[in-house]
């Protein structure tokens, strides 16, 4: 099927002049030309923006913009203002995609006669390797099946609630194709209340406005595990006005699945789920905050403390509870140890099992031990 809608990719740039290049050389090449590639240069120090610029001077189909920083959230919606195509995809400054990407995709947004498409993609490894990370089903989804297998698989993720078997959502945005005309006639778009939620407010505006979406088998998008990244960074940073964003952040998804008709019932079940994950942001900010010395009192007494806040609260004195999910290590063993009211048990677990999951990532432990089972068969 000959299909020639206009695309409009944009990448938000803060400090990747060691990614930035490859990322557009991997979209440049592309099987579907009909794009636009938006460089949002958001205040980087380094060399990014020049290098933009002269990346821009080799393609004319690369438009750079440079802003004061503000977060990626903010270099997003300001390339939502600039994006000129018909529609509308995100990729990370130091990822790649496939070849075929966009092609797949927006053949099945023609086909399919969608809104928005979907694809799988990979976890890019250090050694050039690649693991499975997040897989669809080729599949079409329309009204209240958008809800059930899109919407509450992810609002619910972690926790063996409204789970959807066939397939598992993440919350990041760079998977997905949106129409613009969507985007713009319901004023979607990228809000961030605590730290990295901008991903997770336009899927949801996403998943609340759409009437139709196409989900493909195709793993078409590679992420790279960057440690330098602000996401990886995110949970040592303290922020000290954690409880009141995270209060704004629960108001405004609860009010947006209520204005969408989502019942009562699912939005106090969302509730529970979100203040679980509240406590453990929480802890991750306590620990932060002893790291970089931002206490008043002794370390002991900060941590009780947390038997005060609301989220610790909540979860202790909730009536009707939701299981997590298996596989999910913080979930079932930190949210039970706060449920019974052993705060300084949960702080110091949640602080080795952070501690040994970057430990892991940091010195490729997994990729190590594959390599040497490798050899040894």
């Amino acid at each position: 099927m000959a299909i020639n809608f206009r695309l409009s990719i944009i990448i938000p740039v803060y400090n990747g002049e060691n990614y930035i290049k490859s990322t557009v050389r991997s979209i440049l090449d592309s099987s579907y030309q009909n794009l636009e590639l938006l460089l949002i240069d958001d205040g980087s120090t380094d060399g990014s923006l020049a290098l933009c610029r002269k990346l821009a001077e080799t393609d004319t189909r690369i438009r750079v913009f440079h802003k004061e920083n503000s977060g990626i959230g903010d270099a997003r919606n300001f390339g939502l203002v600039h994006a000129t195509g018909d529609y509308i995809a995100f990729c990370d400054q130091d990822d790649k995609v496939s070849k075929e990407m966009y092609q797949k995709m927006l053949t099945r947004i023609a086909v399919d006669g969608s809104q928005a498409a979907l694809c799988g993609s990979y976890r890019q490894k250090k050694d050039g390797g690649k693991v499975a990370f997040e897989q669809y089903t080729d599949h079409v989804f329309d009204g209240q099946l958008i809800t059930e297998k899109l919407l509450l698989p992810m609002l619910f993720k972690g926790f063996a609630a409204h789970a959807n078997d066939e397939i598992s959502i993440y919350m990041n945005i760079w998977k997905c194709i949106i129409s613009k005309k969507l985007i713009a006639d319901n004023a979607m778009t990228f809000r961030t209340f605590v730290t990295h939620e901008d991903d997770f407010i336009m899927l949801l505006q996403l998943f609340l406005c759409a009437e139709r979406i196409s989900t493909l088998s195709d793993m078409l998008y590679y992420w790279n595990t960057n440690l330098k990244s602000e996401t990886h960074h995110s949970v040592e940073k303290y922020r000290p006005d954690l409880e009141a964003k995270q209060r704004r952040l629960t108001d405004y998804v609860t009010g947006q699945l209520a204005d969408h008709g989502i019942s009562e019932n699912v939005i106090k079940e969302y509730v529970y789920v979100q203040q679980c994950r509240n406590a453990l942001q929480q802890l991750d900010n306590l620990v932060a905050s002893h790291n970089q010395n931002h206490r008043s009192l002794s370390k002991i007494a900060d941590i009780r403390s947390l038997q005060k806040c609301d989220s610790v609260f909540y979860i202790q004195s909730a009536a009707d509870t939701i299981p997590p999910q298996k596989g999910f290590v913080r979930n079932t063993l930190i949210i039970r140890l706060l449920r019974k009211k052993h705060i300084m048990s949960a702080y110091y677990l949640n602080r080795f099992i952070n501690t040994l999951r970057f430990f892991v990532e940091k010195y490729r432990i997994t990729e190590n031990l594959e390599r040497r089972m490798k050899r040894r068969t």
